[in-house]
């Protein structure tokens, strides 16, 4: 449903053309839905992780750099809120469109997805990083590049963590007084002295994967549901993986080497 952008009807309509290999009934719009509502979060992410592993083995890849970003997700619901009107010198109610928010770790080299993660618009890109990397692999020696929306001590700290190196624009320091302020802030500045401005801009290549995603229509979802959002989610990311893993396998057969994107 997710990776052809099919709705629930769509897809009780294009269930007899996969020609499943069993004998039943096929469900209808609501038996699918009821179905999908089942399905837990952490199984989906071990299908993601698995996904991005058989990536990884058909690349050999060992190491190089990731990246994290989150773009935003058009929903068909309104909400109205009251904003200034400067000109009357009043509120007015307007109607806006909600939007969501797909977070998701890469690697970069071959654009393979990670992690991924729905919140709301509103969310801060900081905190939803640390429950990213909270059960990440170690990946020693790789290289992880984020904008200057992931700034925190706790984020730089959970990479070297993972024995990364954190490439993290950081925001210009406030001024203020040295001791303990500045103690409290190890991991940051360690990070600061070592941040390498050239590997940074390779960060911008994730928005290769929001860019094909939203020319296929894939960044827009009808789930209200919170849960179903993430559900959505992570099935989006699993069907980017498996896409990514298609073109592995079909350059394997056809002799085709495929390089990385970042030559380290």
């Amino acid at each position: 449903m997710v990776v052809m952008g099919y709705s629930l009807r769509d897809m009780q309509n294009n269930v007899p053309n996969l020609n499943l290999p069993w004998n039943e009934p096929y469900p209808d719009h609501s038996t699918i839905h009821k179905a999908f509502q089942k399905l837990d979060a952490d199984y989906l992410d071990l299908i993601l992780e698995k996904a991005a592993y058989l990536c990884i083995r058909e690349t050999s890849w060992k190491k190089g750099v990731l990246g994290v970003d989150s773009s935003g997700v058009e929903t068909d619901r309104y909400e109205t809120s009251e904003r200034p009107n400067i000109k009357k010198g009043l509120f007015e109610s307007v109607r806006m469109q909600i939007y969501l928010k797909y977070h998701i770790v890469a690697i970069l080299d071959y654009l393979i997805i990670l992690k991924a993660k729905i919140t709301s618009e509103r969310c801060h890109d900081s905190p939803v990083l640390a429950s990213l990397l909270k059960h990440f692999r170690k990946m020693k020696g790789s290289i992880f590049n984020a904008d200057k929306g992931y700034d925190a001590e706790a984020n730089f700290k959970r990479v070297f963590e993972l024995l990364m190196v954190p490439n993290i624009k950081q925001r210009l320091a406030r001024k203020g007084p040295r001791g303990a302020g500045r103690r409290r802030l190890r991991y940051r500045s360690r990070a600061a002295g070592i941040f390498d401005e050239g590997t940074y801009h390779y960060r911008g290549m994730i928005e290769s994967i929001f860019g094909a995603e939203e020319t296929d229509g894939h960044l827009s979802t009808r789930f209200r549901i919170t849960e179903n959002q993430e559900r959505w989610g992570k099935i989006l990311a699993i069907g980017w993986n498996l896409k990514v893993l298609n073109r592995l396998e079909s350059a394997k057969i056809l002799g085709i080497r495929i390089a990385p994107t970042i030559r380290n």
